[in-house]
């Protein structure tokens, strides 16, 4: 299934761009690109916006009657278009101005489409990215699932390389299965140059502030924002979140108007958020607020018996003609990994380098000690 959306303005395309995937949705400003792309694919549906650049709507619309896709149209009207009948007639085609468009319609409609999509290629992935079969990430895997539907925040704690940001795409997938997650390193969201990429700025709000930007609140509307790194974030950022929390009101930089953003929140961090109160560096009504539901990722020493799966995976989307030894498996399950999964994987990629053209892969404990 897929969306394609032609118009010559931005904003108009911005606003299916911070909503769907790039395998639902796809965008032209140019006309002639977008006959093209009809001629190779027939999309479930075609929206075609009245700002067409040079190239006029009406010029456009017939083209399409020539070409005759077997799509349906919206056709977002000029107010001056005038279509003569045999272009109706020629396509399956719904109007509407541009100034009366139901958003909120149009998107329940896109999002059942969509949705309809990620089922159909739900088979094609690993369900949630986090493998393995021990106890201790079979369990992980179940409380994802329990909990991803629901508008809670989630919290995940793990130590560095054990799959935090893999657990908050599956939460998100399962929710927004179309849409595209808005994850946030919390280092970034300091000082005014953060908060204003955070919550958006206006024109002029500052030297160099040559252009309005957005931000990630408008960017996570009615999908997942994902804090990592939450430990980073100073006091005052957390009060200003805060208040975007528990209101869903927030102001651009250099602005007076209230703009609204609904998402759902998953944050992550490295350190137990326990200790952070401890040391005065986070707030206790936003700890509250941000962990409706707490899940800790298990580090890679407690199930050292997933490590051959781990391979195994890696192998196949690296180098699937190729296999691990026997004996690289019992050193790989010997060691304590300080740095979880991620640390395993580099050791496989440094080891798959050195293998050049053998089919075997071989580790040795120098490979490891590099790690």
């Amino acid at each position: 299934m897929s969306l394609f959306v032609v118009s010559s303005d931005w904003r108009f395309k911005e606003k299916f761009k911070l909503r769907y995937k790039p395998s639902f949705l796809s965008l032209f400003t140019m006309t002639e690109k977008a006959l093209y792309a009809l001629r190779m694919e027939n999309p479930n549906l075609l929206i075609v916006d009245s700002k067409l650049g040079k190239n006029s709507q009406e010029a456009f619309v017939e083209e399409l009657a020539h070409q005759s896709p077997a799509c349906p149209i919206l056709l977002c009207m000029d107010e001056t278009l005038h279509l003569p009948e045999r272009i109706q007639q020629a396509l399956t085609l719904h109007t509407t101005h541009r100034a009366t468009l139901d958003w909120v319609n149009l998107f329940e409609h896109l999002d059942r489409m969509a949705s309809a999509e990620s089922v159909q290629e739900e088979a094609l992935y690993h369900p949630s990215g986090l493998i393995g079969e021990s106890e201790s990430i079979k369990s992980v895997r179940k409380q994802l699932m329990q909990y991803a539907n629901h508008s809670c925040s989630v919290h995940l704690f793990g130590e560095t390389g054990t799959g935090k940001e893999l657990a908050a795409n599956y939460l998100h997938s399962l929710k927004y299965p179309h849409r595209n997650m808005v994850a946030v390193n919390c280092s970034l969201l300091s000082g005014v140059l953060g908060n204003s990429m955070f919550f958006g700025h206006t024109k002029g709000a500052f030297t160099d502030g040559k252009t309005e930007l957005k931000g990630f609140a408008y960017e996570a509307d009615q999908s997942t924002l994902f804090l990592d790194e939450v430990e980073n974030l100073s006091l005052q950022f957390q009060a200003d979140l805060l208040r975007l929390l528990e209101t869903g009101h927030y102001r651009h930089y250099g602005d007076t108007h209230l703009h609204t953003s609904r998402f759902r929140l998953v944050t992550a961090s490295n350190e137990k958020l326990q200790h952070l109160i401890d040391k005065r560096s986070m707030r206790k009504d936003f700890y509250y607020r941000i962990t409706d539901v707490a899940l800790t990722l298990p580090p890679l020493r407690e199930h050292l018996e997933d490590i051959p799966l781990l391979c195994s995976h890696y192998l196949k989307l690296h180098a699937p003609e190729k296999t691990i030894s026997d004996q690289a498996l019992r050193l790989l399950e010997t060691h304590h990994w300080p740095g979880n999964v991620r640390e395993l994987f580099s050791t496989l990629r440094r080891a798959l380098l050195r293998s050049h053209d053998s089919v075997l892969v071989a580790i040795h404990s120098e490979d490891i000690a590099l790690a």
